[in-house]
């Protein structure tokens, strides 16, 4: 039996008593020796039976929506961990650069994980990702260029997981969604910028031990 339905029941039952229980005092009241008081006790009897049926189904209502939020936070928590864990490890694959079983089988748990709690357009943007690594992948390694394309893929995959936790009813705006993406390409140019700077470093050691 649902929330909705008990509550009904019981003011079902509370006014089929409440009625019968008037039509008594009533049927009292007329008689050639009626009890004193009877209006009064009857219709202090029905608000007593009213008010009870009323903070029955409010009860029974407050504890249905505390479940309903109780429900939604474990759920949030799930997506959240589960959305961080993605990120975390198709970060691991591109710094990786070759193939990891290991890695890739971690993927694919959390493949399934995020067809369990994940938003449709989330699943969709992963099979993006998945894309681009299976297509960097290909010659056994993940170039430069690949691993820029896991990348963006991935700030797009961003952009809908922050759309699913934050509860929007549509998509991230598209200056939000911009942004995201060119955030990713400066954080790979600024990756970039820091591997020219460790090749001159080295090269520079190199010149100065010869």
């Amino acid at each position: 039996m649902t929330y909705r339905s008990r509550d009904l029941a019981y003011l079902v039952v509370a006014v089929v008593c409440g009625i019968g229980i008037y039509f008594m005092f009533r049927t009292m009241y007329m008689a050639e020796e009626p009890l004193p008081f009877a209006q009064e006790m009857t219709l202090v009897f029905l608000g007593g039976a009213v008010t009870i049926a009323l903070t029955a189904a409010l009860l029974n209502r407050q504890t249905e929506l505390e479940l309903r939020k109780e429900g939604r936070v474990i759920i949030l928590q799930q997506q959240c961990a589960i959305y961080m864990a993605c990120i975390e490890k198709v970060a691991k694959i591109v710094e990786n650069i070759r193939h990891d079983a290991v890695l890739i089988d971690d993927l694919r748990v959390l493949n399934h994980q995020l067809a369990v709690v994940a938003s449709e357009e989330v699943v969709v943007r992963f099979e993006a990702v998945l894309d681009a690594l299976l297509s960097g992948f290909a010659d056994g390694a993940l170039s430069g260029a690949d691993g820029e394309k896991v990348m963006q893929s991935v700030a797009d995959l961003t952009t809908a997981m922050r759309s699913d936790v934050l509860q929007n009813t549509a998509l991230t705006s598209t200056n939000a969604a911009s942004a995201i993406r060119q955030n990713s390409r400066r954080m790979e140019q600024l990756d970039d910028l820091s591997f020219e700077a460790e090749v001159a470093t080295n090269k520079e050691n190199s010149n100065a031990r010869s």
